[in-house]
């Protein structure tokens, strides 16, 4: 079916985000694909526009969840649907679409139970039903409610061969009436006593779409799973922002991608059990989990604005065998498929080689969030992806806008539909044939799954698809001690693939617990205790028993299989690391009970970084506080870190602060907020030297570095005052005995150029009375957020558009009463303008603002006052500003002083891109370095710091005049996880950055010039998306068109 209209320019509407008008959809373009690869459309708008979601049906056909609901739904907006797309002729493109259910919220997961579907539409979980055969949904059952909205909700839908659902659920607020272990997760107080799972059964007439409304209120993401029906539900792992997928290995081995809150980029995952991976953790935050604290991450996505969607796993027959056993992974905003080779180590899956595009549609051109269209370039927007019966990979593709604009439900109309697209793309590879339609689309399909031999059952165990794992699974299940004796024999066989191994074992245990057996054959493989009667020809012998051990040994924690204790805990003394972390999560299941020191015994060495992380998880839901409050003083320094690291994580403040003590010089990174150094200047910014001092909390010895490389116990050692003659960035921590006891605190020193010096305002040697001895000049500082006094916390919360980016002297608000007629002197380097903030409440002395105009503006302050402003024009030199109340009168606070460089006039993209003639990169480069402030959150180079987007071969991904607009006006072109939030904290406050660490104790914020705070949480009265980018809004009037031209060009130059 191929659409004949075309698509053309189309605003992307969002609520935080403003792009440009968009170019024309070139709507036949493809993406690139590796040499082999062939890609076409499966099919295409106006039949789907922005699928979320796919997967495969008993019949092996393919549905997909798409629909106008994404990204600003009121409630009567038009819903979601679920679509069937049927190929009947075998050519690769879709000749049939026929709705299936209709009248959803924003479906982003899908997965096939019986005769169920599993439906993720946030802010609900629902099963949809066909009872009449007729191919339409006419059961609408929700199960639970209250759940996120769609910007971070539910994905990842997935039965394991355990019978549990899996599911990952983002970070965004969930209702008062979720389901309790969710609404336990994210901290939320309810009396709510609503029954879970729902029972209740709606047609498509009468099903009671929920209404949650789209906000930036984030709390905490995890990995949840319920048993069939919805019962049981329970948090499986935590300590996420979004994670989107997850998928399976053969053997029963999750991965899944997370959406990051802006660096060092989005990760991939291994979710374990009770594992806690850092977002909103009680005291750690470690992305990657290099911390022990921290459950361990296994990669990173290439670049920092990457976007990871759907996950699969590859191990059908189509593809050549060296990409088979392979994870595929999309990336949204990067527009590509990434092959992922996985390899162990220990029980960690991590990467065996650099991951690779095999289907890229092009960098990103138009925003992260946003698409740039082309004659020529592909709209390839990969949202999710599922592997087909014949062997072909299935890409779902969202249209070119973030979301559609909002109309009525009754005023969605055909021409509506028609502003925005959808694909769904098939992957292929020239080398091999496609499977067959014969060979699995065969007679056993249109027969009752009752019917299916043995040998037709086992076959699908080894399926790609999960619909038909599941499906013939639970069928052997269901027939019992009937198909037991040939599960077992199948297995000793040795010549299933991994996955029907994995799965027939799964079924011969659930077939065990259901008869009530003692478990002896699942004994025997756990033991690696079982004869194999054939000589096995789908895996190695040793590859094919590992797997089978594994499993074994998982199932019987799973069937609480207590008469099974002493075996699992020799296995807790196994060589094989993933042999010892299943041997304890099945202990955490069965409970330790009167073994207790037996297992304490067993895990006191534990070396392998999976196993102790879960070890020591186990051990606090086993043994009560006061017992493990005793371990602290066992003389086994592995029992006490494990039981360190578990009150730890339940907070004890005092066991936090002597992390080190326990954890072995690993309890301490840039993220504890228990500062124990700190260092200070004279001058950040100096023409000949400065001086360094510093003071320590933790005895020890200070050493530091001068290059931005991490301190080491080898690096030189800080005495009393250290003097820098040249730029650096300096890092120090305090050391004992090679050993690192504190953070590592980092100051950044800028030594003036000549040519900075002619070009840039500097304000030196501040002098002043009463409490202005100290006063700092915060060069280039001034936005919205920081702070007004140097002894109050109020904040600025609106900056007239001159003073953006304006140096401010902060004042201290205690000298308000100061009479002085020369309170304060300083020097400035070129002429300038000052502006003076007086208090709106009275008539400012004359004296102090003669010869000073008033105009219209005014600056406003998180206390809710508003101080109005007056200038004058201050020549190169000294200049004398008079006390708050010279003369005996005025107002009673104090007031504020700016400088900006006489001349600037507010620059445009226009008159920047006239300037490239002229650039001077090398001019650029100084910019980007000291006025520009650039680096304040981006690094390149080896200086500055990754708060920003990478800039590093930026030239591959966007042209010229993109750089420029986003220097020049920062909101146009907001890349995902660099949005600005706003905190409202108790003490008058009120933040505007980039949230970049968050824990139970801490939230460290970014504000736009790239000063660092840190606040507790409980201090945060109210949380909201700023609607602005991280990046200062300043630029257009502290940099000329010349050089933003210079700076451009020098950034396009970065390779």
């Amino acid at each position: 079916m191929k659409p004949t209209h075309i698509v053309l320019s189309v605003f992307l509407i969002a609520a935080c985000i403003n792009l440009p008008a968009l170019g024309e959809v070139d709507k036949d373009a493809l993406p690139s694909v590796e040499k082999g690869f062939s890609i076409n459309f499966f099919v295409r708008e106006p039949h789907i526009i922005n699928p979320s979601s796919l997967c495969f049906d008993r019949k092996g056909r393919l549905y997909v969840g798409a629909g106008p609901q994404y990204r600003q739904p009121k409630e009567d907006s038009p819903t979601d649907y679920i679509k069937i797309l049927i190929d009947n002729d075998n050519d690769g493109v879709v000749d049939k679409v026929k709705t299936f259910a209709e009248g959803l919220n924003c479906v982003q997961s899908m997965a096939w139970k019986g005769n169920e579907l599993w439906v993720a539409n946030a802010p609900e979980l629902t099963v949809l039903r066909d009872t009449d055969g007729d191919d339409v949904a006419d059961e609408y059952q929700i199960i639970y409610t209250g759940l996120n909205n769609l910007r971070h909700s539910v994905h990842g839908l997935n039965w394991g061969p355990d019978g549990w659902l899996y599911f990952t659920m983002g970070n965004t607020w969930v209702k008062p009436n979720a389901p309790k272990p969710i609404r336990d997760l994210q901290g939320i107080p309810s009396d709510d006593v609503t029954k879970y799972p729902l029972t209740k059964i709606y047609t498509r007439d009468t099903y009671p779409k929920s209404y949650h409304p789209l906000n930036k209120q984030e709390m905490e993401g995890g990995i949840f799973r319920c048993r069939a029906g919805g019962h049981d539900l329970e948090l499986f792992a935590r300590g996420m922002r979004n994670p989107w997928d997850m998928c399976m290995d053969s053997g029963f081995n999750w991965l899944a991608t997370d959406n990051d809150p802006g660096r060092p980029g989005e990760r991939i995952f291994m979710p374990i059990r009770h594992g806690h991976y850092s977002m909103r953790h009680p005291w750690k935050f470690d992305w990657m989990g290099k911390h022990i604290a921290i459950a361990p991450s296994s990669d990173l996505f290439p670049s920092v604005s990457g976007s990871g969607t759907g996950v699969a796993f590859y191990s059908s027959s189509h593809f050549p065998a060296r990409y088979r056993n392979h994870y595929l992974i999309a990336d949204w905003t990067n527009n590509c498929i990434f092959l992922y080779n996985p390899e162990w180590v220990g029980a960690l899956q991590v990467p065996a080689e650099t991951k690779r595009k095999i289907v890229d549609g092009g960098a990103t051109r138009g925003g992260d969030l946003g698409y740039k269209g082309g004659k020529g370039r592909s709209l390839f927007r990969p949202t999710d992806i599922e592997i087909g019966p014949d062997g072909a990979l299935y890409i779902a593709g969202w249209g070119s806008v973030y979301g559609t604009e909002y109309v009525p439900a009754e005023k969605w109309t055909p021409e509506e539909n028609a502003k925005y697209q959808g694909r769904v793309f098939r992957l292929t590879h020239e080398e091999s044939p496609l499977i067959p339609r014969a060979r699995w689309d065969t007679a056993k399909r249109t027969k009752d799954i009752s019917q299916w031999s043995f040998s037709e059952l086992l076959e699908d165990l080894g399926s790609n698809l999960q619909v038909w794992r599941v499906h013939a699974q639970d069928e052997l299940v269901r027939r019992g001690d009937v198909v037991r004796k040939d599960l077992l024999i199948a297995i000793q066989s040795g010549d299933l693939n991994e996955t029907q191994a994995t799965w027939a074992i799964w079924a011969a245990g659930h077939i065990e617990k259901a008869l009530g057996g003692g478990h002896a054959q699942i004994v025997d493989f756990a033991s690696n205790q079982w004869p194999a009667s054939g000589a096995g020809n789908q895996a190695p012998a040793d590859v094919y028993r590992l797997n089978a051990q594994i499993q074994a040994t998982r199932i019987l924690g799973e069937n609480l299989a207590a008469h099974a204790i002493p075996t699992l805990i020799k296995l807790l003394a196994n060589e094989e690391p993933r042999i010892r972390l299943a041997a304890m999560g099945s202990l955490d299941r069965i409970g330790w009970g009167k073994y207790s020191p037996a297992i304490l015994d067993a895990v006191a060495d534990e070396t392998d970084r999976v196993t102790h992380y879960t070890n020591w998880q186990v051990m606090r839901r086993q043994l009560p506080e006061n017992e493990r409050r005793e371990l602290l003083k066992d003389d086994r320094p592995g029992i006490r870190r494990m039981a360190a690291l578990g009150l730890m994580e339940e907070g004890d403040r005092e066991l936090q602060r002597r992390a080190d003590e326990f954890l072995g010089g690993n309890g301490s990174s840039p993220g504890n907020p228990l500062k124990s150094l700190t260092l200070t200047t004279d001058e950040e910014y100096f023409r000949t030297s400065t001086q360094v001092d510093f003071a320590a909390a933790t005895p020890g010895t200070v050493r530091y570095t001068i290059d931005g490389s991490e301190p080491s116990g080898e690096s030189p050692e800080m005495t009393r005052q250290l003097t820098v003659t040249e730029t650096a960035t300096l890092k120090a921590a305090v050391f004992k005995k090679g050993r690192r006891l504190s953070a590592v605190e980092t100051l950044a020193l800028h030594q003036i150029s000549d040519s900075e010096w002619k070009d840039r305002l500097f304000i030196r040697s501040i002098q002043g009375k009463g409490m202005a001895e100290p006063y700092r000049a915060q060069l280039d500082a001034l936005q919205r957020g920081t702070l007004v006094y140097a002894d109050r916390n109020y904040t600025f919360t609106d900056i007239p558009e001159p003073l953006a980016g304006a140096t401010h002297i902060r004042t201290h608000n205690d000298d308000k009463s100061n009479t002085e007629r020369e309170f304060l002197r300083f020097n400035i380097n070129l002429p300038a303008t000052l502006y003076l903030a007086y208090d709106g409440r009275a008539k400012p002395p004359e004296t102090l603002v003669n010869g000073m105009e008033k105009n219209a503006m005014a600056i406003g302050m998180s206390n809710g006052e508003f101080f109005p402003l007056y200038r004058r024009s201050v020549e190169a030199g000294e200049v004398i500003i008079a006390g708050n109340k010279v003369g005996g009168g005025g107002g009673d606070s104090m007031y504020h002083l700016f400088l900006t460089k006489t001349g600037l006039r507010k620059t445009n993209v226009a008159a920047a891109a006239h300037a490239i003639s002229k650039a001077d990169p090398e001019h650029g480069k100084e910019l980007f370095f000291g006025r520009g402030t650039c680096f304040a959150c981006h690094k390149v180079q080896g200086r500055g710091v990754v708060l920003g987007p990478d800039l590093v071969g930026i030239h591959k991904r966007q042209d010229l005049k993109y750089v420029i607009k986003s220097i020049l006006e920062p909101d146009a072109y907001i890349v995902e996880g660099f949005q600005q939030t706003r905190l409202k904290l108790k003490d008058g406050r009120e933040l505007f950055g980039m949230i970049q660490e968050e824990t139970a104790q801490m939230a460290e914020i970014f504000l736009p010039n790239g000063k660092r705070i840190v606040v507790n949480p409980d201090e945060i009265v109210k949380r909201v998306d700023a609607k602005h980018s991280g990046m200062p809004s300043s630029f257009a009037y502290t940099l000329s068109s010349q050089d933003v031209a210079d700076i451009s060009t020098w950034i396009m130059s970065l390779k």
